[in-house]
């Protein structure tokens, strides 16, 4: 299961690229990605094994997909949302980093 978290993370990090650098804009796209992003950190979350304090990051991580999954796919938004989820990105990218 930690494979299809992985290769699923990565698909969605690809087309997130993709989307950006392409200019993409189709039906649907929004909730692919919104999909993407809650399975990719359920299933993360799922199979983390180990303590909690080597594995922060990746929760940090797990934390930031399915907020931004459920925030796109609900539509719902608050004041501060923006800042909250680039705040739990760079924590998560930061404390990735250093545990490697």
């Amino acid at each position: 299961m930690k494979n299809l978290a992985n290769i699923l993370l990565g698909i969605y990090l690809i087309a997130v690229g993709l989307v950006s650098v392409l200019n993409l804009h189709f039906s649907g796209i929004q909730v692919v990605l919104a999909v993407l992003a809650l399975a990719a950190g359920v299933l993360i979350l799922l199979v983390g094994r180990g303590g909690l304090s080597g594995r922060l990051g990746t929760i940090l991580l797990a934390v930031w997909l399915i907020l931004v999954g459920l925030l796109d796919l609900t539509g719902f938004h608050f004041s501060g949302s923006a800042i909250v989820l680039a705040i739990l990105a760079a924590a998560a990218g930061v404390l990735i980093l250093l545990r490697r």
